[in-house]
């Protein structure tokens, strides 16, 4: 079971990467269904108290994900970049992706991972 999920997850994020040349945990989420993107858009707005709480998975679950894409990331070579998500609309309100405000998973859910290779050629071909 874990094996199908990694094979979804390493797919999801090799499907970000093709397509615009980086990754995202939330997009990620979306991606292999544990994150529906009307929940992600009312948590953007600033709707809900944090990612997880949108979600359908539990806790455990969703930080394999955290572990799954950054483990995903070392292993083929992506460049980490932390970004900051701020509330759509009035205001720069910073978002919270985690029930406890752990500043480790905060910072593993908010980091992009960049493949500059991918993002160069995807550049050129706009």
């Amino acid at each position: 079971m874990a094996d199908k999920r990694a094979e979804k997850i390493n797919s999801e994020i090799e499907r970000q990467l093709e397509e615009r040349g980086y990754c995202t945990v939330p997009d990620v989420l979306v991606g292999i269904g544990m994150l529906d993107e009307k929940k992600m858009d009312e948590w953007r707005k600033g709707n809900a108290f944090c990612l997880e709480d949108q979600c359908s998975s539990d806790l455990p679950r969703l930080h394999a994900v955290l572990k799954a894409v950054k483990a995903y990331a070392e292993e083929t070579g992506l460049k980490p970049s932390i970004n900051k998500y701020i509330r759509e609309g009035k205001g720069s309100v910073p978002l919270r992706f985690t029930k406890s405000g752990d500043p480790v998973r905060e910072r593993l859910y908010s980091t992009h991972y960049l493949d500059p290779w991918k993002a160069q050629d995807i550049r050129r071909r706009k």
